[in-house]
């Protein structure tokens, strides 16, 4: 009885659209993709990890083989190891360096002669141990007293003339400085070539004996001590001390 119910009952309902069916038939679908893909990716992991865990092995059989050629790049340690490394082998090849070649060095060591009173151009140049190429290693200081090189009256007038500030007449030295090449060497020969060329410019005919020499760059930046009556307006702040002509009293936390 309960049956024939039923199946009037479904007699009785009206029938569901086209459009109905075909979307629940494509929600089926859907998530039968969903769930595959899910499967498929699980798969595909336990794949990857497998071979993963079969690169681990070879690797750990390899650590006591020296890498083929070629492949240097997939062994070793990181960049802060390689960085360790380079620096004891810095260490290790001085450390050599004192064991095996400091006493022949000794051996052919010479004794220090100051320079002959010949020798009258001095050179300055600094040098910077573990570094190569640094700018304040490539400056040279060229010093000479301008006496020393045998210029007479009207010669010296006119070197002097060419040379300007970088004369010291307090001290009779000639002071230049060049770093515009790469090295120190090349700096100071070309601190030669300059000075030889002022020495013949200097010997040439031409006079210029009519032009005074200015020596106002020796003043630059001191100034002279003024009194303080010629000052024209008094000072706007001054010490209570000074207007009384008593010492000013220190406050007590000073004196405990």
């Amino acid at each position: 009885m309960n049956s024939l119910i039923a199946r009037h009952l479904c007699l009785l309902r009206p029938a569901q659209s086209t459009r109905t069916l075909h979307a629940s038939a494509g929600l089926l679908v859907g998530r039968k993709h969903k769930v595959f893909m899910k499967k498929l990716a699980a798969k595909h992991r336990k794949e990857q990890l497998k071979v993963f865990e079969a690169e681990e092995l070879e690797h750990e059989k390899d650590d006591a083989m020296i890498p083929p050629e070629g492949k240097f790049d997939d062994y070793g340690h990181h960049t802060f190891g390689h960085l360790l490394l380079e620096s004891v082998r810095d260490v290790r090849k001085y450390e050599r360096m004192i064991e095996f070649e400091l006493p022949t060095l000794v051996e052919r060591a010479k004794p220090f002669n100051p320079p002959s009173s010949e020798c009258i151009l001095h050179f300055e140049s600094s040098a910077t141990m573990g570094e190569k190429f640094l700018a304040q290693d490539r400056k040279v200081v060229l010093r000479v007293k301008v006496a020393k090189l045998g210029l007479k009256t009207p010669e010296l007038h006119k070197f002097l003339l060419l040379v300007g500030v970088r004369y010291n007449p307090q001290s009779d030295e000639l002071k230049m400085s060049e770093d515009r090449e790469a090295t120190s060497l090349l700096n100071k020969k070309r601190l030669a070539d300059t000075l030889t060329t002022l020495i013949a410019q200097a010997k040439n005919k031409e006079s210029y004996v009519d032009v005074p020499l200015d020596y106002n760059y020796l003043n630059r930046g001191h100034t002279k001590n003024i009194p303080r009556k010629w000052s024209i307006r008094p000072p706007r702040y001054r010490l209570r001390s000074e207007i009384s002509g008593k010492l000013p009293r220190l406050p007590e936390w000073l004196l405990d």
